[in-house]
Parts: C-alpha cells; structure tokens; sequence
C-alpha cells in the first residue's frame, strides 16, 4: 500500500527482460561489483597519470601500444557499466536518486568514446580529410583534452565513501557563503585601493618623488587593478602586508602607514573571522541535513528488510525474527538501546497502540530516537506527563468516593 511492495504480476515474473533486470539489479548493488567499480576508477586515473609522465619524458605525441590497450579496456567496461545500468533503471536513471552522478558518468563515458573516435579519425587519412579540414594534430589536442578530463572519474568514488560524500556536500552547500564573501571582500578592498591609488598619484605628481620612491610606490599601487591584487595577496596570504607597508612610510607618511595597519587589522581580525564563522555554520547545517536524509534512507532499507510479507507494516515477531541480524544491532546501537529491550522500543514506536508499527512511525521515530531530545519533544513528554497525573488523580478520588459510599452503607 505504501508502495514498498515489488508487484506480483505473473506476465511479469515470466518476463525474460524483468529478469535480466533483476539480476542486472542484484549484481549492481553487490559489494564486490562495486570493489571492482572502485578499483578500475582509480586504475583509470593512476593510468591516464602514468600516460601523460610518460609522454612528457619521452617528448611523444603518441602513447605507447600499451597504454592504448588500456584506454580501449576501460573505455569497455565503463560503456558497459553504464549500458547496463541504464538497462536495469530504464527511464528512472536520470530522476532517482542520485541522479547527478548517473548524468556524470554518461558524460564521461561519452567524452571517453569521443576520444577514441577522434583518434581513430586523425589515424585513418581519408576520415581526417573528411572532417571539414580539420587537420588531424588538431584533432589530436582535441583528444588530449578529453583525455584528461577523464581523470575527474576519480571523484566518482565519492559514492562508496559516505564522509568524503558529505565533505563535498558540504563545500558545494556553502557555495552562496562564498559568492557573498567574496562580493564583500572585493567591495571592501576596491574601496582601500581607490583611496591608496589616489594618495599615492598626488605623491608621485605633486611632491617630485625620486625615481626609485616612484618606483617602489608603483610597483604596489601604481593602478587600480595593481592595487586590488596588492591589497588582495595581503589579506589572503600571497605577500606579507609589511612589505606593502613599508613603501607607504617610508615615501609618503607614517600616518598613512598607520591607517594601512588599521585597515589590515580589521579585515583580518574582524571581516575574515565573520567569513570564516558564517562558512562554519553553513557547513554545520549542511552537514546535519544530510546525516538526517542518510537516516531516513537507512531507517527506509531496514523497514523493507523487517517487512517480509510486504503489507507496509511490521509486527513485534518479525522484528524479533531478525534480532541477531547484523543491521538490526546496528540500529540498536544507534540508538544506544540493548537487543533485549526489543519490546519496550516496539511499544515506544507503536504509538496508536495497534500491535502494528506503519512506515511513517518508522521513520519519524527512528529519527527522533537518532537525535537529540527537540524542545517539542520536552513539551509533548511534560504534556502526557501532566494527561497522566491528572487521570490517575481523578481516579483516585473517584475510588475513595466509592469506597467511602459502601462503608456509609454498610
């Protein structure tokens, strides 16, 4: 009902194209698959490393036979891995989760088979002639580029590594931080070069600066776009802000030497530290969303794995049928809860009292035991707290009232 369920058409299961999906399926998700996925991304990176040394040593255009082999055995089993993965989620490929690294991979692959047309066309002289005058070394360059473009797969491993995962979630999250506080740290250092750019003009023009004070002041501040990448080399790091100090007191006034330290004092103690603070928070956010989707996405795999007669609800005897399984101690320990607690945890998720727990009680408990105790929570315990002692204290005066009626009687 809750959409868990695989469908159970008959015409189905005797499909032969729903069964090769299926075991497509099954050999996609296995551990080993994926190892060897892993191995040949990274093969293919130290490869086209090794290849591009190798060319650079020698002074060649071309790689050696062996390389060539490889970039053929790769471009093989990538086109491969793809093809089937598109044979097994059809449509749902570009749309599931997920999906920006399945279009990631189609792109590289594709590239990858561009390459090797490209070169194969700058190798045979009558397609070379045919490409619209293209001459084949510029076909070949061509070639080169994709090729190390190639090296990017790498990042592919991204997707077996959930911290690296989120580190780079994380960088891509805080994206808009960094657009934002680079826009203030522009606007600020084209403000402090206006004005140095200014006073270091009037210097040279009005006071006959020798030529090596004009110099030494025009190295550092001679334009504004000199004085932009001065200041901006000061702040983050690439000069040291006494040597473009230094030119300022000496030639013109220890005052304005002065009002550079002040102005370097506050982008650095106070403009780079709120940057530095608003990335940190951005991160810290980003972070705990996606430790929450990674919870909902597990707590949704062990539900499906309890649920054995796919009606989208568990009981307590198919929980306690998989107890000693390695994914429900797991989530035990998650939650800091004993295996032999199993029961009292069934009651705390049952919350309509039915003996059945749904998904949707699943989830949000799970989630709620994973995390930290919210103000709302607080509120809700204190609440039937307070339900609680209100019933009891009503049925406490409802039974001494009655016992008092019968002693009157009796």
């Amino acid at each position: 009902a809750l959409g868990l369920a695989p469908s159970r058409s008959k015409s189905l299961h005797r499909s032969p194209t729903l069964e090769g999906r299926r075991f497509g399926e099954t050999l996609l998700r296995s551990a080993r698959f994926e190892c060897l996925t892993m191995a040949m991304i990274f093969g293919s990176a130290v490869q086209v490393g090794l290849q591009t040394q190798q060319m650079a040593t020698d002074m060649v255009s071309e790689p050696p036979w062996q390389y060539r082999a490889a970039d053929l055995l790769f471009c093989v089993f990538f086109a491969s891995e793809l093809g089937l993965r598109i044979f097994v989620y059809r449509a749902r490929f570009f749309c599931m989760w997920g999906w920006g690294w399945n279009l990631f991979d189609t792109l590289l692959v594709l590239s990858q088979i561009l390459e090797e047309l490209l070169l194969a066309s700058a190798g045979n002289t009558d397609v070379a002639a045919g490409l619209n005058g293209l001459s084949p070394s510029y076909v070949v360059r061509v070639a080169r580029m994709l090729r190390a473009a190639r090296a990017v797969r790498v990042l592919h491993v991204m997707r077996f590594a959930e911290e690296l995962r989120v580190l780079v979630g994380c960088i891509v999250h805080s994206m808009k931080s960094f657009f934002w506080a680079a826009v203030l740290l522009l606007l600020i250092i084209y403000v402090a070069s206006l004005s140095l750019t200014q006073v270091v003009l009037v210097h040279r023009l009005e006071s006959g600066a020798s030529a090596h004070s004009a110099h030494e002041l025009a190295r550092w501040y001679g334009s504004v776009p000199q004085s932009v990448l001065s200041l901006f080399q000061g702040l983050t790091g690439g000069l040291d802000w006494g040597e473009l100090a230094n030119p300022l007191i000496q030639h013109i006034s220890p005052v304005l030497g002065f009002l550079f330290s002040a102005y370097t004092a506050f982008a650095l103690l106070a403009v780079m530290n709120v940057v530095s603070a608003t990335f940190v928070e951005a991160v810290i956010k980003r972070s705990a969303r996606l430790k929450e989707i990674r919870q909902m996405r597990e707590a949704s795999r062990l539900f499906k794995r309890l649920d054995i007669d796919h009606s989208g609800c568990i009981t307590f005897d198919e929980i306690a049928d998989h107890l000693e399984s390695p994914e429900i101690e797991a989530f035990f320990r998650t939650i800091d809860v004993d295996v032999r607690e199993a029961r009292s945890l069934f009651d705390l998720l049952d919350v309509d009292g039915s003996g059945l727990i749904e998904f949707e009680e699943f989830l949000s408990g799970c989630i709620r035991l994973q995390g930290p105790a919210k103000a709302s929570d607080l509120v809700m315990a204190m609440r039937e707290i307070r339900s609680y002692f209100v019933e009891h204290s009503a049925n406490s005066r409802s039974s001494t009232t009655f016992s008092s009626d019968e002693v009157d009687e009796v």
